[in-house]
């Protein structure tokens, strides 16, 4: 089974990922806004805003489907707490309002949903919606995993 969450690249023996510390794209799963081989830097999370790229570890269900437990993932913040979220008819909605995203690779083949957010978590996909190994497969993320917000190249 291809596993397309977005990995970094971690230098040997870094053990957590440090917010302004540069890191490698090694996944198609953001693209067409990161692609495979970039250099992204990771800041500091304030408060989490719709459409914010994440930095995080792998909530239990995904490292567990992945046998990933220590990799930081990165995906793009679609729901927030309290929200939402169903994706039908290749458009994401939110609160049954459609989101305008003009980011995506493509739209979705999938339906998923609707499901809401808990408090203290999120609800992330990947931009190449139909590649993305994300939350419409595993669940959310909790908050207590955020490390940071992806920085995007200018």
């Amino acid at each position: 089974m291809l596993i397309s969450g977005l990995l970094l690249v971690c230098g040997v023996g870094c053990s957590r990922l440090l917010p302004g510390r540069s890191f490698q794209i090694l996944s198609s799963s953001m693209e067409p806004t990161l692609v495979v081989n970039e250099f992204v830097t990771i800041n500091n999370v304030q408060a989490v805003e719709r459409g914010d790229i994440l930095a995080f570890n792998p909530p239990r269900a995904l490292a567990e489907a992945t046998g990933q437990h220590d990799e930081v993932f990165i995906f793009r913040a679609v729901g927030l707490p309290g929200e939402t979220v169903e994706v039908r008819d290749g458009q994401t909605l939110i609160n049954q309002t459609p989101l305008q995203e003009p980011y995506i690779k493509e739209p979705p083949a999938y339906d998923f949903g609707p499901v809401t957010v808990p408090d203290n978590a999120y609800f992330v996909l990947g931009d190449n919606r139909n590649a993305a190994f994300d939350s419409h497969q595993w669940g959310f993320v909790p908050s207590d995993n955020l490390i940071g917000k992806v920085r995007t190249p200018d």
